[in-house]
């Protein structure tokens, strides 16, 4: 019996596959939330799992609880074999299509968040921007509004570890709140957590208990690349 999660079991699928959430909920008719709540842990299962198996090349069985072989006999000689992974001393970081605010928060207006390109770096680069996660959990996201100023600025890039889909301690996040995408910064107060801006003309805001059903974590952000050009004549 494999000992991991529904959601470790479809990330691996999905890795080897080389699907998104974006692609894996076009191809099997469900909305990206839906496979991110797979993903993130926040769903155990789903009634879709025979689909999302056929789509992914695993056999059901073990994609919902984990038992016997992962693929399916004659897989291989099937053509449906998992492709290949990319070169081994390439590193590739998607940019997704979406922009999270620091401010009062962007209007999530779609449910699917599509890849627009990817940053290449090599292993040497990637190990030490990014220790060893793995590059499927780090996406790049852009930044809009100021609540954030003087640390991460209108505009700005940030590196997020979409592998960390709950509060882990006191950092910058990007998170969902209703229907609205935020990064800020967040910290736990007793049973709530606060919401920071660095920028002090934002007041301070709580996520309490009875917010869970409507509070996301996306991930934390890493590192931030600066938007803002110098010109020297």
């Amino acid at each position: 019996m494999n000992k991991n999660t529904y959601s470790d079991r479809l990330t691996e699928a999905m890795k080897e596959a080389g699907f998104t959430q974006a692609s894996l909920a076009k191809a099997v008719g469900m909305s990206q939330s839906s496979i991110w709540k797979l993903t993130s842990g926040a769903a155990i299962g789903s009634r879709k799992t025979v689909e999302i198996s056929r789509v992914l090349g695993v056999r059901p069985e073990w994609l919902s609880a984990g038992e016997g072989p992962k693929y399916l006999a004659g897989l291989v000689e099937s053509g449906h074999y998992p492709p290949p992974k990319s070169a081994k001393d390439t590193y590739r970081v998607d940019v997704l299509d979406v922009q999270a605010s620091a401010g009062p928060g962007t209007f999530v207006s779609s449910e699917f968040i599509e890849t627009i390109r990817a940053i290449e770096y090599t292993e040497e680069q990637a190990r030490l921007m990014f220790g060893n996660r793995p590059a499927h959990a780090i996406k790049v996201i852009t930044v809009n509004g100021d609540s954030m100023e003087g640390t991460i600025d209108p505009g700005d890039f940030v590196f997020v570890d979409t592998s960390i889909s709950h509060f882990e301690g006191d950092g910058i996040y990007v998170f969902i709140f209703g229907k609205t995408i935020h990064i800020k910064r967040l910290q736990m107060l007793k049973t709530s957590l606060i919401v920071l801006s660095d920028n002090k003309l934002y007041n301070s805001w709580e996520i309490e208990e009875s917010d869970e059903g409507q509070f996301h974590i996306l991930g934390k952000v890493l590192i931030k690349q600066s938007a803002a050009f110098k010109r020297f004549g």
